[in-house]
């Protein structure tokens, strides 16, 4: 189970962390910490990116296009949509990814404040290192 929350993790955020070499980017108000609602924002700002054939879902038809710039990403994908894909038809929506676990940020956040704070950046950002590394 845990090894499937971080394959999806690594999907949810595969867009995000290409995009946020630094973590600060996800800070949308710029004031040093990440709330949960920044963190699901960011990752909702990249479903076109996951979303590779423009057909309004995720699926299986994305991953040669997601593919071609990340190799090897095929099983974490198929993770991905099995974990998020909640009416089991193999498309994740929008809607099933606004309400997907968010397994990265609840580590990072250790005090479970639902704010990722300085002190705890340093987690994201490992988090974030290993599934730019899968």
């Amino acid at each position: 189970m845990m090894k499937s929350l971080i394959a999806l993790a690594g999907v949810l955020l595969l867009a995000t962390a290409a995009v946020a070499q630094d973590v600060t980017q996800i800070d949308g108000n710029h004031d040093g910490q990440i709330t949960r609602a920044e963190f699901a924002a960011a990752r909702m700002a990249n479903f076109a990116r996951l979303d590779r054939n423009g057909d309004g879902v995720v699926s299986t038809a994305d991953i040669p296009a997601i593919a071609r710039f990340k190799p090897g990403i095929q099983k974490t994908f198929q993770s991905f949509i099995a974990n998020a894909d909640a009416s089991g038809d193999g498309m994740v929506t929008r809607v099933e990814l606004a309400t997907a676990p968010m397994p990265v940020f609840d580590r990072a956040d250790a005090n479970h404040d639902g704010v990722i704070e300085r002190t705890e950046m340093a987690t994201l950002r490992a988090g974030l290192a290993q599934m730019r590394n899968q």
